[in-house]
């Protein structure tokens, strides 16, 4: 991709770009069943600092994954707008 840094600025920056920009409920719900599932199964016994340590790598890998259908995403909706050059 050309210019990822330009789309980069965009995604980094999207929730001030977008008016009303919250987390859908079914995230919101999704993500709580989530950590209620790793509390009650992998963290009931552990340190706070080993829920911390997954907690982060956990979020940078949804973070490079949101960022990589984000990029792709704008892509293909340029492409379905007749513009041949990704940005």
């Amino acid at each position: 991709m050309r210019n990822d840094k330009i789309l980069d600025r965009i995604f980094r920056n999207f929730d001030r770009l977008a008016d009303e920009y919250i987390d859908l409920p079914e995230t919101i719900e999704a993500e709580n069943r989530f950590w209620n599932y790793m509390d009650e199964k992998y963290f009931a016994n552990e340190k706070n600092k080993e829920k911390m340590n997954f907690e982060k790598i956990f979020y940078e890998v949804g973070l490079y994954k949101e960022r990589q259908g984000f990029l792709y995403g704008f892509n293909y909706a340029l492409e379905l707008l007749g513009k041949n050059t990704p940005l």
